[in-house]
């Protein structure tokens, strides 16, 4: 028997027992940032202004009840937050697992994926296995910068900014009519600065925020509405066309986006843009913590590219278990 999960069921409760002989050291683990945000230096005219940050705590982790019989090899992932460069630190605040977590470690992707593996050899049956990580995210407040003026759009782009002109599921990066569309909302853009801010404000004017299904970015185009992310895609979609790096950044339960330009030196910034709720344009006032920055990525256990990585649940044999995902503020 083998069962893959990746959605939320219901569980028993269960004592846990606190297991750091299985993880790294505090040292190790508070420097969970597995990509920095490259090029930031706030002491930059051109650079995005860091203000005081708010610290939250943020588990994650998994919960599995075996009631019937018993549940054997037992694989677990999910997404955790990472440090990045002036904008977020993380550290480890607690960790719960019960003795039926056999392993358990990190795993770096590219792009600032970082995930939590638990291996669990078995869970009896009328057990419950707990494996819950909570993290103390500090997230820092964004303002725009002295100098906009001056910022540039630019083909000499580092390797790892380059692929954020890529295609990405939903969202079309070489598109005669998203180009054609983008380049009409331009024309009279003085500088790169207000070429964005001039895609920005037209979505927020013309494409009207509405609750369902995903379309995409073309599509959301055409049907002139689209729900959270379409209008994040459809803002990314623009840029990218226009030969300007921009990526989804996921936070818990919402997403935004941002946009890459470079000083007249050289040096690159992203900025971010919220499409949807109130203004926010080269700001961002969010203590909710960063999970992901990017809309491609590629994982061991999807054969598919992801717009976003989630938890995935895979267990090889025995019966069929309870699950519950653990994604959750903690209240101090």
């Amino acid at each position: 028997m083998v069962e893959e999960v990746d959605r939320e069921k219901s569980v028993m409760p269960q004592n846990v027992i606190e297991r750091r002989q299985f993880f790294m050291s505090a040292a190790a683990v508070g420097a969970l940032g597995s990509q920095l945000a490259s090029g930031q230096q706030p002491q930059s005219e051109y650079a995005p202004v860091y203000g005081e940050g708010m610290k939250r705590l943020w588990k994650v982790g998994l919960t599995l009840a075996a009631p019937v019989g018993f549940c054997a090899n037992i694989y677990f992932t999910a997404n955790v937050p990472a440090n990045w460069k002036s904008e977020q630190i993380v550290k480890v605040a607690d960790e719960q697992f019960t003795r039926h977590v056999g392993q358990y470690k990190y795993r770096d992707g590219l792009y600032g994926l970082k995930q939590m593996l638990v291996f669990m050899p078995q869970v009896p049956a009328r057990h419950t296995a707990m494996a819950h990580v909570t993290f103390e995210v500090e997230r820092k407040s964004v303002t725009a910068p002295q100098n906009t003026e001056a910022l540039q759009i630019t083909p000499n782009l580092p390797r790892d900014v380059r692929f954020f002109l890529g295609m990405s599921p939903l969202i079309e990066n070489r598109n005669a009519l998203l180009l054609k569309k983008a380049n009409e909302i331009t024309a009279d853009a003085e500088n790169a600065w207000q070429r964005v801010e001039k895609l920005y404000d037209w979505i927020r004017e013309n494409i009207t925020y509405q609750d369902g299904a995903r379309k995409g970015a073309l599509a959301t185009l055409r049907a002139g509405f689209g729900e959270k992310e379409d209008l994040t895609s459809l803002f990314i979609a623009f840029c990218r066309n226009l030969k300007i790096p921009a990526r989804t950044v996921w936070v818990p339960d919402h997403n935004y986006a941002e946009f890459y330009l470079q000083s007249p030196d050289g040096q690159g910034y992203w900025f971010p843009c919220e499409l949807s709720g109130r203004r926010s344009f080269g700001e961002m006032n969010d203590n909710r913590p960063m999970l992901l920055r990017g809309d491609n990525f590629k994982v061991p256990e999807k054969p598919e590219p992801q717009r976003y990585v989630g938890e995935h649940l895979k267990v090889k044999g025995g019966s069929k278990p309870q699950v519950r995902f653990i994604r959750e503020f903690v209240q101090v």
